[in-house]
């Protein structure tokens, strides 16, 4: 089950919140928008799980506390000791304990973690490293190389051409395994030397990041009995 929750929290989080919804936290009704997304997304779980109807009020205490964890955040983020990707991170960790914390109030562990116990865990696992990979990584990687958006003008270019890469790397190491990485290097060797912009992305080492973290997903993945 926990699985499937981290799917709808990463839509909710890297699919289907724009720069301008991340601005708009600041205020009420921002954050009211961005955790009614976060509810939805999870009440939307039983088209593809039906036993997940009955966690409708953990969906609910799920995007509350989403609620008060991204406003803290907003808030009181730049107190955190370190680079804005440090606050970046402890965010989405928290928001990843919080999902596990509250399924475990009404679920034993291994209802939690069992692969077998949803007829939708496989596409929900493998939803989540294509969404982490292509959206979650690049967007860490600004926060971590651009904190302050001064290539903003390149971003959609950029998180575009990261996209692409990123989810041409995972299927090919999906498909190939090993004998996909001659591509992926050859691939990122040309990136290199030829920079589309001076956007993180677009830089050897926004791109080094994200192309080894696809990579290393997609390895998790051939090997993990998905």
């Amino acid at each position: 089950m926990f699985y499937l929750f981290l799917l709808a929290h990463l839509v909710a989080d890297f699919v289907l919140q724009p720069l301008w919804l991340v601005v708009r936290k600041r205020y009420w009704y921002g954050l009211l928008l961005h955790s009614s997304i976060v509810f939805g997304c999870m009440l939307l779980l039983p088209l593809v799980d039906p036993v997940s109807r009955v966690l409708w009020p953990i969906m609910l205490g799920i995007s509350v506390i989403h609620a008060g964890t991204d406003w803290l955040k907003v808030h009181y983020g730049d107190r955190v000791p370190g680079p804005p990707i440090v606050s970046f991170m402890l965010d989405q960790v928290v928001h990843i304990c919080v999902i596990w914390g509250m399924l475990r109030l009404v679920l034993p562990v291994e209802h939690i973690w069992a692969p077998g116990l949803s007829p939708a865990t496989h596409m929900a696992i493998y939803g989540s490293v294509y969404i982490i990979a292509a959206l979650g990584v690049p967007i860490g990687v600004i926060v971590w190389l651009d904190p302050i958006f001064a290539h903003r003008t390149h971003a959609i270019g950029a998180r575009l051409r990261s996209l692409v890469a990123s989810v041409v790397a995972i299927s090919c190491m999906l498909i190939g395994g090993v004998l996909a990485l001659p591509a992926i290097l050859i691939g990122l060797t040309l990136a290199i030397h030829h920079p589309r912009s001076q956007h993180p992305l677009d830089t050897p080492a926004g791109m080094l990041v994200v192309l080894i973290i696809a990579t290393l997903l997609a390895a998790m993945l051939k090997l993990l009995p998905v």
